[in-house]
Order: C-alpha cells, then structure tokens, then sequence
C-alpha cells in the first residue's frame, strides 16, 4: 500500500508542474491557486462530513493545521505559482528538489526527529545534483529569472518546514480535517493577496486553463495530500520528501509522452544519478546480527 502511494504521489506531482503553467495562462497565480484550493477544500469537505470527522482539535491537531494552512497551502503554492511565471517549470522543479535536503537537516538540527546518516546524505546530494544535470538552462538568467528561483527556494523551504513540523506533532491527526482546515487558511489567504496585489489584473478563462485547475484541484491537491499525510505517519520526512527527486523525471518522460519534447543524453545520465541517489537515501542500512551465545559483538 505504501509503495503504490509513494508512486501515485510522484506521478500525480510530475505532472502537476506542467499543469500549473498551463493554469497560469490567462489567469493570475495567486488567483490561480486560491481558486484550486477553494474547489479542493470543498471536495475534502463534502468527504470529511460523509465520514462524520469530528472537528475537535486538540493542541497538536491545531498546531499542524495551521502549519499546513500557512507554510504549505499559503506561503510554498504562492511561491511556486509566482515563480512558474518567470521561469519554466522545469526549473521550479530542480529548485524545488532541494527539499529533501532542507528537510532532513530541519529534522535533525530543529525538531530532532531524526538522524542524518552520511549515507542519507550522499544520496540526497546525488539526486539534487543529478535533478540540476536534468533541468538546469544553459543560458544566462535575468533579473526576473533570478526572483523566481529564489521564490521557488522559499517554497521549497516552507514545505520542509511544515513536513517535519506535522510529523512530529500530527502522528495522531486526522487527514481528512487536516487538509480541510488546512486548505481553507491557504485558500483565505491567497484569495486576499490575489484582491490584495492582482486587483485590476486581465483573467482569461479558457477551455485549457479551467481544465488545470480542476486537474490541480481533484487529483494534485484531494487525493495527493490525502496520500501524502496518510505516508507522513509511517515513514521518515526524509524519505517522503524524496519524491521531489523523482517527480522531474516523471515530468520529463510526460514532456516525451505528451509534448513529444526531445530527451538528451545528458538526462538519461542525470536520471539514473537521481535513481542512484533516492535508492541510497531510502533503502535502510543492514542491520549487524546480535552476538550469538555468550560472544560479545565487537566494539
């Protein structure tokens, strides 16, 4: 089961960049993103209510919710929706693989819930580098390019932070109510930037970008974070972040797929780096056999 979620997630993700940048056309991204938590939050409504989920939380419940509301469903998709306007998705994915390594420090040196094994490390370092090898543009960068990748660096960072920060203290949240609430804070506080900052701002609807957004809605937001908060419980942070790394290639084979985009030599290379670096993060390390009879175990 965790397996098949695990790779729903990646799939799901993967395309969800390209989705994002087709939502966009026309539409402003704060706008954009409100309007596909809004639809979101009242999905997981209707299901949370036909569950009967109670609504009472306790002090951890609300310390996670607000967490998700803020750093995940406001500030991170803010981030990310801004940044796809200035530079491709491709590249918003490469600096958004940066997680793994953001949280697995958070976890170890902030909340201290787990341990960063040289092993772990060497194989977050591989598959960042080898997601850079995959997306990274050959041409120099601009002023506005530079301001998109720092905003995507900020979004990555925001959703390391609410990673660690639910899997210390939302072991006994439900996930239905923590997307709910979750969704609804994100979606207030994106709706009032969009009146906020974009007001006056063209929206053009079309058949393409109404489409993304209930693509967004639907499966890259209700049945993604129903997946990803029911996997929090059960793995490390660190490893669940690891689809970050595997997301770009999923993106890059539906770019093949879908949009018939060439793929270079160079990106084979960079995928098996990043396949080498998730296997090395994730698989666990052997443990030594106890000493049998009245043997010590050598120290």
């Amino acid at each position: 089961m965790n397996a098949f979620l695990y790779a729903l997630l990646c799939l799901i993700w993967g395309s969800t960049w390209l989705a994002i940048k087709v939502g966009l056309a026309g539409v402003p991204p704060f706008l954009g993103a409100g309007l596909r938590f809004l639809l979101a939050a009242a999905i997981v409504a209707v299901v949370a209510i036909a569950r009967r989920t109670s609504f009472r939380l306790t002090r951890n419940d609300r310390i996670c919710v607000l967490s998700s509301g803020l750093l995940v469903f406001w500030l991170d998709y803010a981030s990310v929706y801004w940044a796809e306007e200035r530079i491709s998705s491709g590249l918003t994915a490469v600096l958004f693989s940066t997680m793994p390594l953001m949280t697995a420090l958070l976890s170890v040196y902030w909340t201290r819930t787990e341990r960063l094994q040289p092993r772990k490390l060497a194989g977050i370092l591989a598959g960042v580098g080898g997601t850079a090898l995959l997306f990274w543009p050959g041409e120099p960068l601009g002023r506005a390019q530079i301001l998109g990748m720092a905003s995507a660096l900020g979004g990555a960072f925001c959703a390391a932070a609410n990673l660690v920060i639910v899997k210390k203290y939302g072991q006994h949240t439900n996930s239905w109510l923590l997307n709910l609430l979750g969704m609804a804070i994100g979606t207030a506080c994106l709706l009032a930037m969009s009146a906020a900052l974009e007001r006056g701002a063209p929206v053009h609807w079309t058949h393409s970008n109404v489409a993304a957004v209930v693509y967004l809605a639907v499966f890259g937001s209700v049945i993604t974070f129903s997946a990803y908060y029911y996997l929090l419980k059960r793995m490390d942070a660190t490893a669940l972040s690891l689809t970050t790394l595997i997301i770009p290639i999923v993106a890059l084979g539906l770019g093949r797929a879908v949009l018939g985009e060439t793929i270079r030599e160079s990106a084979l290379v960079a995928v098996a780096i990043i396949l080498l670096g998730v296997g090395i993060a994730i698989v666990p390390t052997p443990r030594p056999s106890p000493a049998r009879g009245g043997e010590r175990a050598p120290l």
